[in-house]
């Protein structure tokens, strides 16, 4: 059992243990405002009250000159950061973001230094604000992956606005990079807004971060046919090709010698790596006309079809295929359908 405090000034309750000594002070002095009694009396209350009202104004200006020099080191800090948003290009709501949060960050601390020299017993506060934040942080673990997913994205940069790049098996534009989702325009205009989360966990690939990339169109001809004579037929396709680099030149190359077909591709580079996708598709149609225009052969599976005469119904076979009675048909095999 905890123990009354006696009152240090007569006829006056202990206050409870969580007010503040300056509080107290004044809640006594208050107090006594009853107990006046003559002039004298009167005098006395005067000089305890302004002696209190003095420690607490001292107290009180020490705390608006914490929350002052809190607020001074919060605007340098983000006249700070300012310029490092401008060059790593962080999208503007993003960045307005985190100057939101470095605010409270740095005036919260700077308020809970305040009340601390005010008297007020902190230590309790910062234990119930650290309950709520735990339970907040269980209530709420998906929000916050996807805000650290998104600040690892804002600082490690694996692409920026603008970049075509494929990822969670959707292949777009990115349009917006916020700190709970990233948003990307497909070839479709189709809008896909993927988590961050998602975007942290999965590869990233990133088609135009390189100034310049390079393109593979893949065909295959028949095994009689000359490789010295497709090579010149599809490159002679580049010629002229301004979207195309000199430096290094179109080629093609054999990939592979497979079961019915060789394999070769078609390989050049492009000033501009956001015209890939056009460009192969285009040059995946130009190859096959040229080819044809040549006639080289592009070959394609076969399959031939082998049919016997069954012995256990000896059904007459028409071409290459047997044939079945018709439904409704009252032909009977030659047995009898006693098989």
């Amino acid at each position: 059992m905890a123990q009354d405090v006696p009152s240090p000034i007569p006829g006056v309750e202990p206050s409870s243990p969580d007010s503040t000594p300056v509080l107290e002070g004044l809640e006594r002095t208050v107090d006594r405002i009853g107990e006046v009694r003559s002039l004298a009396d009167l005098w006395d209350l005067a000089g305890d009250f302004q002696v209190e009202l003095l420690r607490f104004g001292g107290r009180l200006l020490a705390a608006a000159l914490v929350i002052l020099v809190f607020a001074g080191i919060y605007w340098v800090m983000a006249r700070a950061l300012r310029p490092i948003f401008e060059r790593s290009r962080i999208q503007e709501d993003a960045a307005q973001l985190l100057t939101v949060i470095l605010r409270y960050v740095v005036l919260g601390f700077g308020v809970l230094l305040a009340l601390g020299q005010l008297g007020f017993n902190i230590t309790g506060l910062l234990a119930g604000l650290g309950v709520a934040g735990l339970a907040l942080g269980f209530a709420a673990k998906d929000t916050l992956a996807n805000f650290i997913a998104g600040m690892t994205i804002l600082w490690d940069r694996p692409f920026r606005v603008g970049d075509r790049v494929e990822i969670d098996g959707e292949f777009g534009q990115v349009k917006r990079i916020t700190l709970r989702s990233t948003r990307i325009h497909t070839n479709q205009n189709i809008v896909v807004i993927i988590p961050n989360q998602n975007v942290a966990n999965n590869k990233i690939i990133n088609h135009t971060m390189q100034a310049s990339t390079r393109v593979d169109v893949r065909f295959g001809i028949a095994y009689k046919e000359d490789i010295d004579e497709a090579r010149r037929t599809v490159l002679a396709l580049t010629a002229g090709d301004e979207r195309l680099r000199a430096r290094p030149g179109p080629d093609v190359v054999v990939t592979e010698m497979a079961e019915s077909s060789v394999n070769l591709a078609l390989r050049f580079w492009l000033s501009n790596p956001h015209t890939e996708v056009p460009i192969e598709y285009e040059y995946i149609e130009r190859v096959k006309k040229a080819l044809d225009r040549a006639g080289i052969e592009i070959p394609f599976p076969h399959r031939s079809l082998l049919v016997e005469r069954l012995p256990e119904t000896g059904w007459p076979v028409k071409g290459s295929a047997e044939v079945a009675p018709e439904a409704g048909s009252r032909e009977t095999p030659p047995d009898g359908g006693k098989a």
